[in-house]
């Protein structure tokens, strides 16, 4: 990543930090931190394109992929 780039990250995750979704970031950050320890190569070119497909709907206010944790439990029996 270049210098630039990583200065403007860091701003970004500064006023996440700072906002409603901290700790949401927390975790994410948490959980590619610890997959980068064990797997570098943890997320598959289709698992970040999901990811980022899934961040846009949220962002853009789409829910119609997501389901709720009820009807999760509910398709899975628990």
């Amino acid at each position: 990543m270049k210098p630039d780039n990583l200065e403007s990250l860091f701003e970004k995750v500064e006023t996440i930090a700072h906002g409603p979704h901290a700790d949401l970031l927390a975790k994410l950050i948490d959980l590619l931190y610890e997959r980068e320890m064990q797997e570098p190569e943890y997320f598959s070119p289709e698992d970040l394109a999901a990811i980022e497909e899934g961040m846009q709907a949220s962002l853009s206010g789409d829910r119609s992929q997501f389901i709720s944790l009820e009807e999760y439990e509910r398709k899975h029996g628990l």
